[in-house]
């Protein structure tokens, strides 16, 4: 794990870095569980590159499988979908990424923050996508609708 900042770019070498990101945000709520977004699709062995669309302003996302092209809604997005652009790095213009979700739980069991992270499978970059606020609902829920 080399979580790390060059000339304002943070970046990481794998997921677990990605997670940490997310883990050491600053001036929201704090980050008590991370999950790194996977297709279900494919059994035991759950592809975690994709393609993946959000808006920072409307506060949705939904991420395409690489593998089989499944589209799938982060939690609420669909509706209030506003056909934001495919992410694509900042600094080598790549489009596949590995997604994953910090979640806030502050009675441990209900998800009241969702913040959502890319990194880049080309160069590392890590950038931040999207956040949405959740009325707490049970950590099951959310992580089934991500």
């Amino acid at each position: 794990m080399v979580l790390r900042v060059v000339g304002g770019v943070r970046l990481g070498e794998d997921a677990e870095d990605l997670r940490s990101f997310l883990r050491g945000l600053d001036g929201g709520p704090e980050v008590h569980e991370t999950v790194l977004l996977a297709c279900e699709n494919h059994g035991d062995e759950r592809p975690t590159w994709t393609y993946v669309e959000a808006d920072a302003a409307v506060g949705c996302a939904r991420r395409r499988c690489l593998q089989c092209a499944r589209n799938v809604w982060i939690l609420d997005s669909e509706e209030r979908w506003s056909f934001p652009h495919v992410w694509s790095c900042g600094s080598c213009g790549q489009s596949i990424a590995e997604v994953a979700a910090g979640l806030s739980l502050p009675d441990g069991a209900h998800v009241e923050w969702v913040a959502l992270g890319a990194r880049c499978v080309d160069c590392g970059r890590i950038d931040g996508l999207t956040d949405l606020v959740l009325s707490a609902l049970p950590l099951s829920q959310v992580v089934g609708q991500l």
